[in-house]
């Protein structure tokens, strides 16, 4: 699969948005100067990973405090047990945020 587009780069270091591809919900992160995208759903309860924030090089889940890597989706902090799929994502001349989601699940 080609990548798609998430949007416009307008993110500050720290901030994340959900957005939706292809008819798939992910979110769309900013997070020590590089952009990932990554699953919408906390692997441990389903709650929305949007609604978390960014720490460092993670996002922190608002429901119950799980913690996963923005590198590559391991679980830091439990409860959750299980990693989230994380893609690099990038920013073209157009100043718009690309990445190929096909390994995210619908």
């Amino acid at each position: 699969m080609s990548s798609v587009d998430l949007g416009p780069a307008d993110l500050a270091d720290g901030e994340l948005r959900a957005a939706t591809a292809e008819g798939l919900t992910l979110v769309v992160a900013r997070s020590e100067g590089r952009y990932v995208a990554f699953e919408t759903w906390c692997s441990h309860e389903e709650c929305p990973l949007s609604d978390g924030w960014i720490e460092g090089a993670a996002v922190r889940c608002a429901c119950h405090g799980a913690l996963f890597s923005l590198t590559d989706g391991t679980v830091l902090e439990g409860p959750a047990l299980e990693a989230i799929i994380v893609v690099e994502a990038s920013v073209t001349a157009d100043e718009r945020v690309v990445a190929d989601i096909s390994t995210l699940h619908p």
